[in-house]
């Protein structure tokens, strides 16, 4: 007891408290040692003990009938195990016992999986989880529910199957799936139908830019040899590469604009090209993809050659148009604060939304419409041309968004003409070692593919390498070079500072009518 009357919490030695007493404290001490909240339990044990007779002392019992008798009494009966030799009482007895616990150890692991199986299935046949169905083995005492928890667990933990367990053929893991997978991908790469064309020809029938039975609902059957190679990559969808350019084949003889500047009356040309000049290094500032470039010029074009626009509004126009392709093509695009901030709040945020309705009615809608950049990547790797061969051939074809005359051109033939001078630049060769670089001239497989006649293919590559040549001027004389800087850094192998510009003598024609058209023009 405590001096302030309270009794503590929990029972504890007093030994300490009456230090100067006899042997009679002592002993008192000694037996509230052994006190808890049950009572003496010295005293109950040595009750308990005293009429029971003392086991005789055993060394060591095999493992086996250890573990045998543990899962008898927790998972129901089993058969009795085979009797073992008793272990030796003489100087080898701890070696026979570890030989028998480690034969033993081994029998048990062999059999670990069917008796626990079968042990955990007789003790779960009351009850059936998850609505299972009862089915009964093929010794007639033992019941387990065809699909239940208790399967699945049974199965993970032992890694073995029972020959009387239902499989579940729908759930495989991933060391087995994967093999299949690469199995049935393989098996389809081979069973596909690769279609070649004759001796003479080398795209074949049904697989060209055009094909004179499309009707955008039948489509082709197989794939292309020269498309064979690059199947697995799902990023060219190389099954569906051939009906795919046929549509945009097909749909930019319908919507790619005309030249229009006979019916403005308030801009011409060069501010046209001063705008997509500006436009150029917005789209570097922005960091926007190729795509949204491409088609904020082409939705200008078309509004433009229905539409007429005074030169107070065309930059107006032309930042709303680069705002509606940022919608289309790209996954964050810019909000409407930042087109009025680049034109250094010329117009405000309510212009630029009216701009956006008003295009948007005059085009009817129809945004997405086929430029020249799709058909550019497909050409390119038609030709198998070298990466500085494509920096060289985007050099091109981008600098000929600023120049209103290509706009005669469906933009499929622009491309293809902006691809030929690049694989003919003779100076490629020179800065890109181990590359084989041999001017293909007109590509054969290129020609029989878009089926291009070679007389409008020469004038498109005679305007274009006119227009690369000579820098864009506009009417204060200034040089518009937004398209030449962007491709002198290094990303784009510097093609627009160290190549000298296109010359359409290095193209060698196939046609001997070609070829004196070319000499005698130039």
């Amino acid at each position: 007891m405590s001096t302030n009357g309270r009794y503590s919490g929990r029972l504890r030695t007093r030994g300490n408290a009456n230090a100067g007493n006899d042997a009679t404290t002592a002993t008192a001490a000694a037996a509230a040692t052994s006190r808890t909240a049950l009572g003496n339990i010295a005293n109950r044990e040595r009750k308990e003990t005293d009429n029971e007779p003392k086991p005789k002392k055993i060394k060591s019992m095999p493992a086996k009938i250890v573990r045998e008798e543990k899962s008898e009494a927790t998972l129901g009966p089993n058969p009795k195990p085979e009797k073992l030799p008793a272990a030796s009482t003489s100087e080898g007895g701890k070696e026979n016992d570890k030989d028998i616990t480690e034969i033993s150890t081994r029998e048990a692991a062999a059999k670990k999986a069917a008796t626990t199986k079968k042990g955990m299935l007789a003790h779960k046949e009351s009850k059936p989880r998850n609505g299972g169905i009862k089915r009964s083995s093929g010794d007639g005492n033992i019941s387990q529910p065809q699909r239940g928890r208790s399967t699945k667990r049974a199965r993970k933990s032992d890694d073995v199957v029972a020959a009387d367990e239902p499989v579940m053929s729908r759930r495989v893991t991933r060391s087995q799936s994967e093999p299949s997978r690469k199995k049935s991908s393989i098996l389809r790469a081979t069973t596909v139908d690769v279609i070649r064309a004759d001796v003479d020809h080398v795209v074949p029938k049904d697989f060209a830019l055009e094909r004179s039975s499309f009707n955008g609902h039948n489509f082709t059957h197989g794939i292309a040899h020269y498309d064979a190679s690059e199947r697995m990559d799902p990023l060219l969808c190389k099954d569906y590469v051939t009906d795919m350019f046929q549509q945009l084949y097909h749909a930019e003889t319908q919507s790619h604009p005309k030249p229009y500047m006979d019916r403005q009356a308030d801009i011409n040309e060069k501010m046209r090209a001063i705008l997509v000049d500006w436009l150029v290094e917005v789209h570097m500032k922005f960091r926007l993809v190729p795509d949204t470039l491409y088609l904020c010029v082409n939705i200008i074009d078309r509004y433009c050659s229905i539409a007429k626009v005074s030169r107070t509004k065309l930059q107006l126009l032309g930042v709303t148009s680069l705002f509606l392709a940022c919608k289309h093509e790209e996954i964050y695009p810019p909000e409407v604060r930042d087109c009025v901030y680049i034109t250094d709040r010329a117009y405000d945020r309510q212009e630029v939304l009216d701009m956006e309705q008003t295009i948007l009615r005059v085009l009817n809608w129809r945004i997405s419409l086929p430029t020249a950049y799709p058909f550019l990547d497909r050409f390119l790797c038609l030709t198998k041309a070298s990466p500085m061969t494509r920096h060289t051939a985007t050099f091109y074809l981008e600098r000929t968004l600023q120049e209103h005359d290509l706009l005669k051109y469906r933009p499929s033939m622009v491309c293809a003409s902006a691809v030929i001078l690049a694989l003919n630049n003779i100076d490629i060769p020179k800065h890109e070692e181990g590359v084989d670089h041999e001017l293909p001239g007109l590509p054969k497989i290129l020609m029989e593919y878009t089926g291009f006649d070679a007389d409008q293919l020469w004038k498109c590559m005679k305007l274009i390498a006119d227009k690369v040549s000579e820098p864009a001027i506009c009417a204060s004389k200034r040089h518009l070079t937004a398209v030449k800087k962007k491709y002198e850094h290094k990303k784009y192998m510097s093609v627009s500072l160290v190549l000298r510009p296109p010359n359409i003598l290095n193209v060698q024609w196939n046609d001997e009518k070609a070829r004196k058209q070319a000499n005698n023009s130039s």
